[in-house]
């Protein structure tokens, strides 16, 4: 009987586990390269890596130039809308992450031109679209308007080399290497396009 009890409990807590999504967070822990999380809610935590090996480098100095700035951005802003999660030292790199209110935020912050958007919206937002998409699933290749029929998926849109993590499935992605369907690299130089069900 109580193998019985412990086996059903095993297994309830191994579906749980497997029912939760991947990408809850970021921190200095878990990236090895510059890293964006965009999460359900619409948030977004961006982690920053950079080499940090020369002796007259200083971290107590970095983290006071980096409070100061989100400081005087937010004062701007007239609300907290970037906080400093973590900055530490891992090995010869600085870490950093920052959590953003919102892809605005994040744009205006690091003067970045990053775009959110859903699916109806693209059309007028000014992309230049690929014709053929790659299908996360199934590894094939669908057309710009199959890609683009569920008005309920989110679209992203960066030019810089990013791991990025959501908390959502991707669905259909143009440049950059699909790593799992909460994960891919963004292109080197190039424009990574990203529809994903948040």
């Amino acid at each position: 009987m109580k193998k019985l009890i412990f086996s059903t409990a095993l297994i309830l807590c191994l579906v749980m586990l497997a029912g939760c999504s991947k990408n809850k967070e970021i921190d200095t822990n878990n990236i090895q390269k510059n890293t964006l999380l965009i999460t359900k809610e619409g948030t977004l935590e961006a982690g920053t890596v950079e080499s940090f090996d020369k002796a007259y480098y200083n971290l107590t100095e970095l983290d006071k130039y980096v409070t100061d700035k989100i400081n005087q951005y937010n004062t701007a802003k007239g609300n907290e809308v970037i906080t400093k999660k973590n900055l530490e030292l891992k090995g010869s790199n600085a870490v950093l992450v920052i959590t953003y209110a919102t892809i605005d935020d994040y744009n205006s912050f690091n003067q970045s031109d990053v775009k959110l958007l859903n699916t109806g919206d693209v059309n007028n937002a000014g992309i230049d679209l690929p014709q053929n998409f790659s299908a996360a699933k199934k590894n094939k290749t669908v057309t710009l308007s199959k890609a683009f029929e569920n008005n309920k998926y989110k679209v992203l849109v960066l030019k810089e080399k990013l791991d990025v993590l959501l908390q959502g499935t991707i669905k259909y992605y143009s440049g950059g290497t699909l790593v799992d369907k909460h994960h891919i690299e963004s292109a080197d130089n190039a424009t990574t396009i990203i529809i994903y069900k948040p």
